[in-house]
């Protein structure tokens, strides 16, 4: 049975990371469809800015989890091989054929599933959110569904179980981009038929935005408390995906928390009718959590964290390509602008020292912006070491000496900055672990001559007035890539994402790379080939690990961990709740 190939490779990933304390599906009778107790996670994000229940319109984890307890895919990853593939619970497709010329997704749906009202799940449904990313602003579309609204350029409804996706051309991220949630179209009174006249603007403030009636998944939408939490409860119309047939808990809650600290003192608490599930919390606390004996699972993740380094001048920002997608000139950063600088820099981080201290051992270093688990990691490249010689010998030769002996380099013959400026620069962060390995970087610059002024500010404050202003000087901060990994890294590093003011793009530092930019286009749109892939995603961190446009930090170990009364906790990396339909609260 696939369970029991799955619960094999969980002991074998356990025995790999010599992990402790997993509890398996356990032999004991368990309640049944229903019984099985409620799930209680907790939640630091607060239900009372609770995003949109719309999957297409949701910006944030803070309403993407609840939406993938309530609503299907077209396809997803499995989550014993972490790769797209055929009849993942909860999807709709149970194959697909992609044309000779690369560009048409075929896809076949499955005929036996309905919406919690009973309508049938159709091919209509999936072109539904299809011709919803094609109307961007109207509908408050969100970022996340950017490149599949790009790429897909047109569906065509074969019949009520088969649908084709048109890509404008050869994509080799089709299925990712095919990865789509799939909505009810009947709820919002949507048709094929009457598309033309359809009010795309009703899908904001809809009911179902805050308050979805019509769902497929584990669980069903019950009511936001705000302030409270978020509350689901089970759904026996998914009882056809669930691994035994039916649902056993008997609901979900996403509780309330203010901060991880709380959130962790009242899962190890182990009180009834309180949080008995946390999902990857800081790794600040995971020794804490397996101390109190919770069960208790961690491996590497695809959460990690970097200092973005501004490249350009910030004085003048702009826009990476001109109307007709040529590249502007950026202007230099007086003190990044010069490689060497950011070399050096690299040099001087002691990145064990940080994931040993503030991370408690619970992260991997990073080389060159491509988490460690990812299927196109380069096998030979090596991070930059931590050599404060090297460091303090780069800044030499950049022209950043020491003259005044205040243990603070200055500009006596720099690339960029006026003579005698000091080499001292603001970095940014929001707080919680990133406020703590900034000051703990603060520390290793000085040690070489460089002068950090750390500063914590709101979310809002450093990424939209000075981030995405692209008038920043550095900052400490973190992506939670994509699953699988996408080689393509232009999102952060391309051209076509420096965008800086309102609406801006993830290219903080304003980077570019002609090279660099030739080989994103061939990963995204080549042959396709893994083996072309991999050798031109090697080449892209390459070119990262030489040119620096970030200082490269560590992805985190994600963990998951349950209360000792939670049964068939049994998570796997990336996936800690993909069993969740047969979890229970026993005695």
């Amino acid at each position: 049975m696939r369970i029991n190939r799955l619960i094999s490779l969980i002991l074998v990933i356990v025995a790999l990371l010599g992990i402790a304390g997993i509890a398996m599906a356990q032999d004991q009778e368990l309640p049944g469809a229903g019984e099985g107790g409620i799930i209680i996670r907790g939640n630091t994000r607060g239900s009372g800015n609770l995003g949109p229940l719309v999957p297409i319109r949701c910006s944030g984890v803070d309403c993407s989890d609840p939406n993938a307890l309530i609503y299907p895919s077209l396809i997803a990853l499995d989550p014993e091989t972490q790769q797209y593939e055929p009849g993942v619970p909860q999807t709709l497709a149970t194959g697909w054929e992609i044309s000779e010329d690369g560009t048409t997704y075929t896809f076949t749906l499955r005929d036996d599933l309905t919406w919690s009202d009973g309508e049938p799940i159709t091919a209509e449904d999936v072109y539904f959110v299809w011709d919803a990313l094609q109307q961007g602003e109207v509908i408050g579309l969100s970022s996340s569904y950017a490149p599949a609204a790009a790429a897909l350029t047109d569906a065509e409804i074969i019949d009520d179980h088969t649908i084709a996706f048109i890509f404008e051309s050869p994509n080799c991220a089709g299925l990712q981009r095919s990865a789509l949630p799939v909505m009810p179209a009947h709820a919002w009174g949507y048709s094929v038929e009457e598309r033309d006249s359809f009010d795309w603007a009703s899908l904001v403030n809809h009911p179902m935005d805050r308050e979805p009636s019509v769902t497929y998944g584990p669980f069903k939408f019950t009511r936001i408390e705000p302030g409270t939490g978020v509350y689901l409860e089970d759904d026996q119309n998914y009882a056809s995906d669930a691994l035994d047939g039916f649902v056993r808990p008997s609901g979900f809650v996403y509780l309330d928390t203010p901060d991880q600290n709380v959130m962790v003192e009242r899962f190890i608490a182990f009180q009834p009718g309180d949080i008995n599930y946390i999902s990857e919390p800081d790794a600040s606390t995971f020794q804490t959590i397996q101390d109190a004996g919770a069960q208790f699972f961690a491996a590497p993740g695809r959460v990690w964290h970097y200092v973005a380094l501004n490249l350009a001048d910030p004085e003048t920002p702009q826009n990476g390509l001109d109307e007709e997608g040529n590249p502007i000139p950026q202007g230099n950063h007086p003190i990044f602008g010069d490689v060497r600088v950011r070399q050096a820099l690299q040099h001087a981080m002691n990145v064990d020292e940080i994931i040993n201290g503030p991370l408690n051992g619970n992260g991997t270093a990073m080389v060159a912006g491509t988490i460690p688990t990812a299927w196109t990691l380069h096998p030979e490249l090596e991070r930059r070491a931590f050599d404060q010689e090297a460091a303090m010998a780069l800044l030499d030769e950049a022209g950043w000496t020491d003259e005044d002996g205040d243990g603070v380099r200055e500009c006596h013959g720099c690339e960029y900055a006026e003579e005698g400026t000091p080499l001292e620069f603001s970095m940014m962060n929001v707080g919680d672990i990133r406020n703590d390995v900034a000051v703990i970087l603060q520390d290793q610059f000085a040690e070489v001559g460089v002068k950090v002024n750390v500063e914590v500010l709101d979310f809002n404050t450093m990424y939209d007035d000075n981030m995405g202003a692209q008038i920043f000087d550095s900052a400490v901060a973190g992506w939670r890539g994509a699953l699988p990994f996408d080689p393509d890294q232009r999102s952060f590093f391309g051209a076509q994402n420096d965008i800086f003011g309102e609406g801006y793009g993830f290219n903080f530092p304003s980077y570019y790379n002609a090279e660099f930019e030739e080989l994103g286009e061939l990963v995204a749109t080549g042959s396709c080939a893994p083996d072309e892939i991999k050798e031109a995603a090697h080449r892209m961190q390459e070119i990262l690990y030489e040119e620096q446009p970030y200082l490269w930090l560590y992805a985190f170990n994600s963990a998951y961990a349950a209360a000792p009364n939670i049964a068939n906790f049994a998570p796997l990396p990336n996936f800690g709740a993909w069993n969740i339909d047969q979890w229970a609260v026993v005695e």
